[in-house]
Order: C-alpha cells, then structure tokens, then sequence
C-alpha cells in the first residue's frame, strides 16, 4: 500500500482506489459483506506497482537491496499496531487473547512476519489484518528471485488462474486465508501470489494501452463497465453465486490497468481522494484497534453498527493521518537507512 509515480506524477487515482478499499474491509469488520475482497484488489496493484518501480521506472535493484526496502515499509508500522493490539487489549479486557496454537508462538510469528506462511493454520491471530502483510512480504520474495521482465505474460496468467482454481476448488472462494492445502501450501500465500502475478500482468496490459487513442475515447464506459461489474458481483453472490468472489482479481487486473490511464472523468474526480491512498496501510492496520475499544464502549452504552461505523471512520482517518505522518513515514526511512547501513557495511580489517 504505497504511492507510486510514472513520468514524473502519481498514480493518484489507484491512490484513490486503494483509500476507499481499506474503508471497505473497516466497514466489513462491522457489518460483514465482501470487503475481505479488498485484500485481493491491494495484492493485484502490488504487483502493479512493483514492477512499475523495479523493472521499469527506477533504476535497477539487487535482491538483498529489494528486500531491504520492503522491510522497511512493512516492518515498522506492522510491529506499532502490533504492540498497541497488545496494550489495549490489555486494558481492555485485563488478559491476553488465547489461539489454538498458542499466544507465545503466534506472537514470536507476527514479530517475524511468518504469522501467514502455514506454521500457524489454526486461524487469524492477534492484530489480524495483518496476515496480509506476512503474505505480501513473502510474496515480494518470491517475486525478486523468480520471476523477471522475460517471464512470459501467458505463464504470468496461467500460474495465477491455476492458484485461483485450487482456492475455488478447496474453499469455494477467497475468503481463506490460514488453511493448508495437501499439508504444504499455505491458502493465504496462494491467494497472494495468484493476484500479485495478475497485478504484474495489469501493469503490462496498462503499459500496452497507455497511450492507444481508444483508451482516451472510450475511458469513461470502460470505467463505468469496472465500477458496475464489482457491483454485480456485489449483488450475485448469494446462493449458487457464492463463488462469483473468485473473479475480482481478474476484474481488479482490468480496473487497476484502466483507471492507471486516468482519462475518464471518474478516474480524473477521484484523484481527489488520493491523499486516503497515502494513509491506507495505517488505516489498514489501525482500524482493528480503534474498533476494539469502540466495541467495548458500545456494549455500556447501547450504540448500534450505525454509531460504530461513524466512530471508526472518523477515528481511524484522523488516528491514522498521524501515525502515516509521524510514524510510518519517519520510522519507514530510519528502517530504510540502517537496513541499508547493516547489510552494505564493510568488514573491519584485520590486524
């Protein structure tokens, strides 16, 4: 979750996008729906924005290089929310949360980031949005060592299609995110990796199309086609349409790729809203916390999900504009500069 610029300027209408996706998983934590969705649709514009920033726009990076930015923009924020999920639940409710595998070992996970790589296939832990972030920083990994500017647009496509089918044929969905499947391969990395290889194929579709005069002509219906198929799906997936989910990633390859274009009035409008694109990932991992200690009050003071969902959003924005700000922002370069100090360092000489 992280801005991105090509020539000069952001992309700020998937700044937009990615703003009003994470307001959608806060208002899935409260009324329920399809915004664990909105996981898949962060996934696919990772994809899109990794390779923009590493294979084509900046210059070339090592592996180890690689990884050292991505920890330095997971890693600090990810253990803040950590420890505050710790702190206030604490407070709240004078214990720790107990797991079926158990709060210590969940807990030295979530410090190692390998909270959602299979160790712990029981269910969500502690902060748990989070699981998204184990996945999406072994994802990273994967996608530095094995995949390149030479790996085929076909084997990007059938890789990903492949993984989405093996989540539809054990789970019926996406909404799956801790399980094991034949004892080894863990849903939520699948899930990960298959849209993360669609979003690389996003970025390839939008670099193709980018400057074709029937983009510019036509921006607006493609636009609008995006908005009305995710809610259709919306609509549909009830009943014998409940595995209708397993097509967003798809749909989010074609939106992310058509609103990067930015030529239709709705992608123009929402670059108005990019600033909710900065401050996502804070957003993202803030809004259990503030949702927690809302839950607790409502319980003494009678409010409905109504007065919860106005609190939350209000709190979590204003909350989250200063974490992004004085937190995020500074801690994610401090991290940058001293990964970069610890892994370039030379050896002292020898006397």
């Amino acid at each position: 979750m992280e801005q991105v610029s090509v020539k000069g300027q952001r992309f700020l209408a998937l700044d937009a996008l990615r703003g009003l996706a994470a307001l959608w998983v806060v208002y899935f934590h409260i009324y329920g729906g399809l915004g664990y969705l909105a996981v898949d649709f962060f996934l696919v514009l990772s994809g899109f924005i990794l390779v923009h920033r590493y294979w084509y726009a900046g210059k070339p990076v090592t592996p180890r290089e690689f990884i050292n930015h991505r920890l330095a923009r997971l890693y600090p924020l990810h253990l803040y929310t950590l420890l505050v999920f710790v702190l206030v639940h604490w407070l709240i409710y004078w214990k720790m949360p107990s797991f079926r595998d158990g709060a210590l070992f969940t807990f030295i996970q979530q410090l190692t980031l390998t909270h959602n790589i299979g160790l712990s296939p029981q269910g969500l832990t502690w902060n748990y949005p989070a699981w998204s972030v184990s996945v999406e920083f072994f994802v990273n990994i994967l996608f530095i060592f094995l995949i390149t500017r030479q790996t085929r647009s076909g084997t990007l496509f059938l890789l990903g299609t492949f993984g989405i089918l093996v989540l539809f044929m054990q789970h019926g969905q996406l909404n799956t995110q801790s399980e094991n499947y034949f004892g080894i391969v863990n849903s939520g990395l699948l899930r990960g990796m298959s849209s993360f290889l669609l979003g690389i194929l996003s970025y390839r579709v939008y670099l193709f199309y980018q400057d074709d005069w029937r983009v510019a002509r036509y921006a607006i219906w493609l636009e609008m086609l995006c908005v009305l198929a995710v809610m259709g799906i919306i609509v549909s997936r009830t009943g014998s349409s409940m595995g209708m989910d397993v097509f967003v990633p798809y749909l989010a390859l074609l939106m992310v790729a058509i609103f990067a274009c930015e030529q239709g009035w709705l992608s123009r409008g929402l670059r108005k809203l990019a600033y909710l694109g900065e401050i996502s990932y804070s957003v993202y991992l803030n809004h259990l916390v503030v949702l927690m200690i809302f839950r607790y009050f409502a319980k003494q003071y009678g409010w409905d999900k109504p007065v919860i969902l106005g609190l939350t959003f209000v709190t979590v924005l204003v909350y989250s504009h200063f974490t992004y700000r004085y937190l995020e922002i500074p801690l994610g370069k401090a991290w940058r500069k001293g990964l970069t100090w610890l892994t370039t360092a030379s050896p002292s000489p020898r006397t």
